[in-house]
């Protein structure tokens, strides 16, 4: 499923890059791009400006996929071989369910995007798609945004070990500061560094990814988001 998942968001992607519509992939896809890969994922998160929900309402119906608007934005579904490929796009603002916290997106998100390739967790799967992602920063703010999911704390995780050193600590502060995430974001590290204290993180980490995490990489990731949270204090 994961590479009719790719397949999927290569056409999403090409098609709007025909039909100049600026889409940012967020979530999963987003953590694999900026990461070697510690999780699978197949549902497709992405974010769009409000002038552009037409034009990509459009598009989606055009590539199969039934389009829903809802309150949080736009969802799509399209079947393929009984499974199902899930699409969530936000609209101008990225809603957490978990939390009720809400990301306002503008100009700079979409200007401060990465192109980067985005590949699959499994061996087998074989396509690669280049893409615009949202910013190593805004990226880690939205998954500290979160309700400590599993899933959440494997990919902050993760962004942390192969990005840390690139993550640009100004520009995490100036940007939770702009979006009034600041006490949200410091009450969610101050969280990982005890999860990380009380080895719950490793726990987690070695059931999703099969991998062991060292205590050495543990100081690592608690120096790291002792001086985020220090930062944003």
């Amino acid at each position: 499923m994961e590479e009719s998942s790719l397949r999927d968001l290569e056409r999403i992607v090409g098609e709007a890059r025909k039909w100049r519509l600026k889409l940012l992939v967020i979530g999963g896809y987003a953590v694999r791009a900026y990461t070697s890969g510690y999780r699978a994922t197949k549902d497709i998160d992405c974010v769009i400006s409000k002038e552009e929900t037409g034009g990509l309402v459009a598009l989606l119906k055009k590539l199969g996929y039934v389009v829903k608007e809802t309150e949080f934005g736009l969802t799509g579904k399209r079947k393929i071989n009984h499974q199902y490929i899930d699409l969530h796009i936000s609209v101008g603002e990225i809603y957490d369910v978990s939390t009720g916290e809400r990301y306002p997106v503008n100009k700079e998100t979409f200007n401060n995007a990465e192109l980067l390739e985005i590949s699959g967790h499994h061996k087998e799967t074989k396509t690669k798609v280049k893409a615009h992602v949202i910013s190593l920063e805004e990226l880690l703010i939205l998954k500290l945004m979160t309700r400590k999911r599993d899933k959440d704390i494997v990919d902050i995780v993760a962004l942390l070990i192969d990005k840390g050193n690139k993550i640009r600590t100004d520009n995490f502060v100036k940007i939770a500061q702009r979006v009034n995430l600041s006490r949200h974001i410091r009450d969610s590290l101050l969280f990982l560094i005890g999860q990380i204290r009380t080895h719950d993180a490793r726990k987690i980490w070695f059931s999703i990814t099969g991998k062991i995490l060292m205590r050495k990489t543990e100081n690592e990731l608690t120096r790291k988001l002792r001086n985020l949270e220090e930062k944003l204090h």
